[in-house]
C-alpha cells in the first residue's frame, strides 16, 4: 500500500501532462489561420476578414482542422484544413493541407509572381533613368524621353513623375501595388491589395474558394 501511495502523484502528473496535451484553443488557431492567409492573399481580405473553424481531428502528431474564412457578406465554404502541431503549452500553425493548400496556392501565386514582375520592371526603369542622368545630366520626365537610352516601357503601364532632382514610380493592378521613390528607396516596394469587391455577397472569398452553402 505505501507504494501505491507513491505512485498517485506521478499518475496525477502524467494525467495533468496529457489533459495540458489535449487542449487546443480554437480562438488562438483562429487567428493564427487568418494571419497566415491574409498574410499571403490580402485580396480576399479586409479588417473585417474572421476565420471560423469546423471539425478539430486528431492526428498522431497534431490537428488536422477545418475553417471558413469570412468578410461580411463573402463566405468560403468549409475548408480543409489547417493543420497544428505542439509547441511548448500551445498549439502552432504549420500548414495549410490538401486539398485547399492547392488552391490556394494558385490565389497567393498572382500576389507574388505579380511582385516579381513588377519589382523587375521598376528596377529596368531605374538603369535606365541612371544611364540618361549619365548622359544628359538630368532626370527623364516621361518614359518617351528614356528612348534615347534604349529602354522600352512594358505593356503594363507605369505611372513616373519626376521633380526636385528625383523621380517616383508605381506599377498597380488590382492584386497589388509596387513603387519606388529614388530619393528615398534601393529597392521597389510592394503591398498586395483587397480586392474591390471585397465584403460583397460571392466576392473575392466565395470567387476562388467556393460559397458557403
Amino acid at each position: 500500500m505505501p507504494r501505491c501511495r507513491k505512485l498517485w502523484p506521478v499518475v496525477l502528473c502524467a494525467v495533468g501532462l496529457l489533459a495540458a496535451c489535449d487542449s487546443f484553443d480554437k480562438e488562438d488557431a483562429a487567428l493564427q489561420i487568418q494571419e497566415r492567409f491574409c498574410g499571403e492573399w490580402p485580396y480576399g481580405c479586409t479588417d473585417s476578414t474572421r476565420v471560423e473553424l469546423g471539425k478539430v481531428r486528431k492526428t498522431r502528431n497534431g490537428r488536422q482542422v477545418e475553417f471558413r474564412v469570412i468578410d461580411r457578406q463573402d463566405r468560403t465554404a468549409t475548408l480543409s484544413a489547417a493543420y497544428f502541431e505542439p509547441s511548448g503549452d500551445d498549439w502552432a500553425f504549420l500548414l495549410f493541407e490538401p486539398p485547399f493548400s492547392e488552391r490556394f496556392r494558385l490565389q497567393r501565386g498572382r500576389v507574388s509572381e505579380d511582385s516579381r514582375r513588377f519589382t523587375d520592371l521598376l528596377m529596368e526603369l531605374k538603369s535606365a533613368q541612371r544611364w540618361f542622368v549619365t548622359i544628359y545630366g538630368r532626370h527623364a520626365r516621361s518614359l518617351a524621353e528614356l528612348d534615347s537610352v534604349s529602354y522600352k516601357p512594358p505593356d503594363i503601364p507605369i505611372q513616373m513623375t519626376v521633380g526636385g532632382g528625383s523621380w517616383r514610380a508605381q506599377i498597380v493592378n488590382p492584386y497589388v501595388k509596387c513603387e519606388l521613390d529614388a530619393s528615398r528607396q534601393q529597392l521597389p516596394s510592394c503591398v498586395g491589395l483587397s480586392a474591390e469587391n471585397a465584403g460583397s455577397e460571392s466576392g473575392p472569398l466565395a470567387t476562388a474558394f467556393g460559397e458557403d452553402s
